[in-house]
């Protein structure tokens, strides 16, 4: 590690750089920290108090120039003991001071600054609106366009009664499906909260945001290109900011939700906060357990020579997925040493140990003629335990109001094993089977991921700063058994392998932002340098990898009025595969029918363009291309020799994105709100077929989505949504993917002095989340139309007591490395 030291004025400034020596990003980590420290502003400080003389933290702070057409506006919030710092504008002498914060009247206050200015203490008066603890002041949700951002903003909102998954499928530009989150028509996003990562596997995903309080949430933001901060790893990144602490005391919440689709399945969660003077304590429970359907029904041709079809093979695959006991726990405390200094530390995990699935696969052989020629029916009996567990740790620095380090460290354990047992009976028309095939696999994965991460941000001036460093280390080991007989005699060949994965990320980043009138600029760069190593033990094989990329970040943001704004963003990102991805073992659903992972699939690199035009703060129109290079996808083919259906991890040549995009949330009468959001765009995949072909497939593809929101009574307490969305055909990597959309209806009604609340939720009323994925190209032709049970009914009752004034704190923190899982 080496550490850079730059005295600027009274600043003293350091910036961790990472260990690899190169010389361009040496020199702009000198050229940007020259820059930052050239700039030094005026500044007005102050500290806000009660009416009891008691700080008021994490106020929001706003200073602004009140020259006719001037457009200059900085934004601040105060610390734990009430101050605040912000710089002026060279340019300007006359300002507003605005204060503004839950529970409190806001505060304005004009002011002149010619030279650093320090006020007397701001005393805020509490507000009028405020009973029983819990504030009644219901607003519009707002959508606002930062410079590197889009900012959903539902604190106090009719949203808010939602609980985070329903609020993040309501995020514009944000597509919620039964596959997962995706921005822009890419899936390799991250999820954060509060800046950090959260655990990205799909079910474990939406389990947590579906137990989180709305009401704990600020806002949502939606970043297409992410800033140099955030790791290189992912198209896009999808940032959850939870509410300040704001208070001492306790406040808890009891969930019970029960959910009725093919199946029924129900969950139980509380959630617990406790916040002293200097020792802050939170956590929860949750259980569910629950019966999941799918259904999937397939058909496959097979061509001769001459390109007619000499079979086609016919399937409906039903799939009865039970999960009895899924576990999620997490506590986390947090110790405030002094002003400046606070240590935290926590435990997360869940396990889902019971967890089986039924897989009945018919499938019909039909001759050139129509006819059926024979037939075999395969049932799949699978065990799935899954258990992990994280432990967290970090320290918090304050040189200053403006100056802050953060260490932070992680240590991840990760278990799943999956048991088939897949037996299969053959036989002809109006036949006793004449054949059986037993096929049993046992797939152990073990998986330790280490991270330890430095973050510094900074302000010198008008200009802010920050930069810092982060090691990654994945351990993997995966253990694959394999047997086949027929009839009783095993089958020659065996498949059993293991396979060990090593991969280690050094990386350091630098960014610096600043205001120029009507102007402002942010720029970043990261470094990542990656070494991995993925070895097949029982073949030799062996793939190492070991490359040192650059990924630059700028945005640019010009405030021509109130009214109009237009914004640029370019950022390089890289794609790493999931670690299932890479791992070579057969996964089979029938004989003829599997699918596995790639050791030599290599990582993605996508290049993000943006052009932003916000019109009047509330319509924001937007246009986007992306270029990603070397993406993989899993392709499916047919082994012509073997007859068989292959699904394997592979990189294609590169995929191309281009559209425009649209959203607004406006207010249409005091009891009708309505979000919307459109995108429509091109989409183009080249890709190399199972004929060793380069082909191109393209689509234009359309996306909306609309979210009403209704108040039914005067009281504010009984609501009503009514959400739509459609989704045209697209494409992804070798498939052809067909149109979907769903119309969902919720009702909730608050009661016991808002602290109670029941609520209906019919989603996807009419099933039309059915999508039919093709395969089809020279003697390739597969299709399939899926069904993941997204039809039900959800009728949740949920109870919160204590001092529900205070905020959630920070949340869990996750890595790069486990969204990656």
């Amino acid at each position: 590690m080496r550490t850079f030291t730059e005295l600027c004025g009274n600043h003293q400034i350091i910036i961790m750089g990472s260990i690899i020596n190169k010389k361009r990003l040496f020199s702009f980590l000198i050229t940007f920290i020259s820059l930052a420290c050239a700039a030094q502003n005026p500044a007005v400080s102050g500290k806000v108090i009660d009416t009891n003389k008691q700080p008021v933290a994490f106020a929001n702070v706003v200073l602004k120039a009140v020259v006719k057409d001037s457009t200059f506006m900085r934004t601040s919030f105060t610390d734990e003991n009430g101050h605040f710092e912000i710089a002026s504008d060279p340019d300007q002498k006359e300002y507003t001071l605005e204060i503004n914060t839950i529970g409190y009247e806001s505060y304005s206050a004009a002011l002149e600054i010619t030279a650093n200015l320090k006020l007397p203490d701001i005393v805020l008066q509490a507000s009028a609106k405020e009973l029983d603890g819990v504030v009644i002041d219901q607003k519009r949700p707002v959508v606002t366009r930062k410079i590197d951002r889009l900012e959903f903003d539902v604190e106090n909102s009719i949203l808010s009664s939602d609980n985070a998954w329903e609020i993040v499928k309501k995020t514009p530009g944000v597509i919620a499906s039964s596959d997962g989150l995706s921005i822009r028509g890419s899936s390799g996003i991250l999820v954060t909260i509060n800046d950090k990562k959260v655990y990205l596997t799909g079910t474990e995903l939406k389990n947590l945001l579906e137990n989180t309080d709305g009401s704990n949430i600020k806002s949502v933001e939606v970043i297409t290109t992410p800033p140099a901060k955030y790791e290189a790893q992912g198209s896009a990144v999808l940032n959850i900011k939870m509410k300040k602490n704001i208070g001492g005391g306790y406040k808890g919440m009891a969930t019970g939700a029960y959910v009725q689709s093919m199946y029924p399945k129900g969950v139980v969660a509380t959630n617990h906060y406790y916040k002293g003077k200097k020792l802050t304590v939170f956590g929860g429970y949750m259980f569910g357990s629950g019966h999941y359907y799918g259904e999937s029904k397939g058909d496959v041709k097979y061509f001769d020579a001459n390109g007619d079809v000499s079979s086609t093979w016919k399937s409906i695959e039903k799939s009865n997925y039970r999960a009895k006991q899924q576990n999620s726990y997490n506590i986390t405390a947090e110790y405030t040493i002094d002003s400046l200094n606070t240590f935290s530390a926590g435990f997360n995990g869940f396990q889902s140990l019971k967890s089986t699935a039924l897989v009945d696969t018919p499938t019909y052989i039909y001759n050139s003629s129509g006819q059926l020629d024979s037939l075999f029916t395969s049932h799949n009996h699978r065990d799935y335990p899954e258990k992990n567990s994280t432990f967290t740790g970090s320290f918090e620095h304050k040189f200053n109001a403006t100056h802050m380090l953060v260490l932070s460290s992680d240590y991840t354990s990760y278990y799943t094993n999956q048991d088939q047992d897949i037996n299969t009976a053959f036989s002809l028309p109006d036949a006793a089977p004449y054949r059986q095939q037993d096929i049993q696999s046992d797939d152990t994965r073990r998986i330790d991921l280490l991270s330890v991460q430095a973050d510094y941000n900074g302000q010198v001036g008008t200009t802010r700063i920050e930069g810092g460093m982060r090691y990654g280390k994945v351990d993997a080991e995966n253990n694959f058994d394999y047997y086949s007989e027929i009839d009783g005699v095993p089958v020659p060949g065996n498949l059993s392998n293991m396979f060990l994965y090593d991969e280690t990320i050094m990386a350091g980043y630098i960014g610096a932002d600043r205001e120029f009138g009507k102007w402002g600029f942010k720029l970043g760069l990261r470094g990542e340098h990656t070494k991995l190593e993925g070895d097949l033990e029982t073949t030799g094989e062996v793939n190492s990898q070991n490359y040192f990329k650059l990924f630059p970040s700028a945005y640019a943001l010009y405030k021509a009025s109130d009214n109009h704004q237009i914004g640029f963003s370019y950022g390089k990102r890289i794609i790493r595969p999931q670690y299932g991805m890479l791992n070579p073992f057969r996964s089979y659903s029938t004989p003829f029918s599997y699918t596995t992972g790639n050791p030599q699939l290599q990582p993605t690199i996508a290049h993000n363009f943006g052009l932003q035009y916000t019109l009047k703060g509330k319509y924001m129109f937007g246009a986007f291309y992306r270029y990603e290079k070397d993406p993989f996808a899993n392709i499916t083919y047919q082994d012509y020799a073997t007859s068989t259906i292959i699904t394997e991890y592979t990189n294609i040549s590169s995929n191309t994105s281009v559209g425009a995009e649209f959203n607004t949330n406006v207010e249409l009468f005091p009891w009708w709100e309505a979000g919307t959001f459109l995108t429509a765009g091109y989409q183009q995949n080249s890709f190399q077929g199972a004929d060793g072909t380069i082909r191109e497939i393209d689509r234009w593809t359309f996306y909306g989505n609309t979210n009403n929101r209704f108040m039914l009574n005067k009281k504010k307490d009984f609501f009503a949504e009514l959400s739509f969305f459609y989704s045209s055909a697209t494409v992804y990597g070798a498939y052809k993917l067909g149109d979907i959309s769903s119309l969902s209806i919720s009702f909730r009604k608050r009661f016991w002095k808002e602290n109670g609340e029941i609520s209906l939720i019919f989603s996807d009323i009419y099933r039309g989340e059915r999508q039919t994925t093709t395969t089809s190209y020279a003697n390739q032709y597969s299709s399939y139309r899926s069904y993941g049970d997204t039809q039900s009914f959800r009728i949740q009752f949920r109870y919160r007591f204590g001092n529900q004034k205070l905020q959630d704190g920070k949340a869990v923190q996750k890595t790069e490395e486990q969204n990656r899982l």
